[in-house]
């Protein structure tokens, strides 16, 4: 049985505790529907319903509104749990808490259209994959181009693109763009080998008018200059934009990696054997407790990084302190290394479970797919990051345009 939150204008705001509990709840049920998820290439409606009636979509949202305004630690624990269930759709609960937390930057008028409905779902994607132009003279824009990687566009009713601007002219920009999917083409090309069931495909337009204010220098963004008034004295509001981007990508590992460590020592606790081996009951055998071991503490240490990172961020926004020169790049760096525990984790533990797991009916084998999906986005790559966090230790600038 899911939480239900029915009222929007409640001031109650649950603790982290009591979400990452609702999270929690959901378990079982995403757990159920995992296999569904990657088949249909998107989260099944069920998911859906089970997240919103458990208020898990409110984390970024104004309390105005009905939302939460819950810190960066809650927003990684909540999708953390999540990801034990079903790794696709904490991507995706993510993914549209990124949306939420953009759009609660822009013009407050603006807010109060979109966020009309509590539930409205936003997907937000920054690889550059179009062009804009100044419309005629009425101060907004017209944008096309083709978009990839939209998680959970299937569910969504608006999407921030990201797009140069006036590329032809001697100082083009780069924005911010919240565009409605209506008039937008959704591709089905998503067809991967994990993380299948994002739904990440990519959306074309042409020529899609978008206001003024609807828009957001990308500059202005990164260096904390937002368009909200009413947002603007709240620790949430103020975090940079890479900040949200860096602990986003956190959340995707953990889940992953507790859901195979936990399928991992119930399989060793089951009795079975070693095949070829005199061990007639595995949980027996020294070398699954070193595997054990080894995996459970990289997961432990990545969790440290993982989540210190998610407290450093909500310190600085409490505070409204500046970060030092060069700390984002070494938050990258532990993002990163985080990765690469977490992902050597899973592999101790899926080659440790033997030929059993890879049969299409074991999660183990999923889990290993969609471990292998996250740690090549370009947020967790392990080589990326550990450059960006080797340069700041040796006191060089930044490489990347998000820093």
């Amino acid at each position: 049985m899911t939480t239900t939150i029915d009222s929007r204008t409640s001031t109650d705001v649950p603790s982290r505790e009591e979400l990452v509990a609702r999270a929690a709840e959901l378990v079982p049920l995403l757990r159920r529907n995992a296999e569904r998820c990657e088949q249909e290439g998107k989260l099944p409606e069920e998911n859906v319903r089970a997240l919103e009636e458990a208020g898990l979509l409110r984390l970024t949202l104004p309390r105005r509104y009905g939302g939460y305004e819950a810190d960066t630690r809650t927003k990684v624990e909540v999708y953390s749990e999540l990801g034990t269930g079903c790794s696709s759709t904490a991507w995706v609960a993510g993914l549209w808490s990124d949306g939420t937390l953009f759009t609660s930057l822009m013009p407050d008028h603006v807010q109060d259209e979109v966020f009309a409905d509590p539930n409205v779902r936003i997907t937000v994607s920054f690889p550059l994959g179009g062009t804009v132009a100044i419309s005629d003279g009425d101060g907004g824009y017209r944008l096309s181009g083709r978009w990839p990687f939209n998680t959970g566009c299937a569910h969504a009713t608006y999407a921030i693109r990201s797009a140069v601007i006036d590329p032809e002219s001697d100082a083009p920009g780069f924005g911010m763009f919240l565009t409605p999917y209506e008039g937008m083409t959704i591709v089905d090309d998503w067809q991967v080998s994990g993380l299948c069931g994002t739904g990440s495909n990519t959306v074309t337009g042409e020529n899609i008018p978008v206001p003024g204010d609807r828009m957001m220098h990308f500059g202005d963004a990164q260096q904390g200059r937002f368009r909200t008034e009413r947002n603007a004295a709240t620790p949430l509001y103020r975090t940079p934009i890479i900040s949200t981007i860096l602990t986003t990508g956190s959340l995707g590992f953990p889940g992953v990696a507790h859901a195979a460590l936990d399928f991992f020592l119930g399989k060793i606790g089951a009795g079975r054997p070693i095949t070829y081996t005199t061990y007639g009951d595995q949980g027996q055998a020294p070398i699954r407790h070193h595997q054990a071991a080894e995996a459970a503490l990289r997961i432990r240490a990545a969790d440290a990084l993982t989540f210190e990172v998610a407290d450093i961020v909500d310190r600085h926004a409490a505070d409204d302190t500046p970060y030092a020169e060069g700390e984002h790049s070494r938050l990258w760096g532990q993002v990163a290394y985080a990765t690469e525990l977490y992902s050597e984790a899973v592999e101790i533990l899926r080659a440790a479970s033997g030929a059993s797991a890879i049969h299409k009916s074991s999660p183990m084998q999923r889990l290993a797919r969609d471990a292998a999906a996250l740690k090549v986005h370009a947020i967790m790559s392990p080589t990326t990051g550990l450059e960006f966090h080797g340069r700041a230790l040796a006191g060089l600038a930044p490489n990347s345009p998000l820093l």
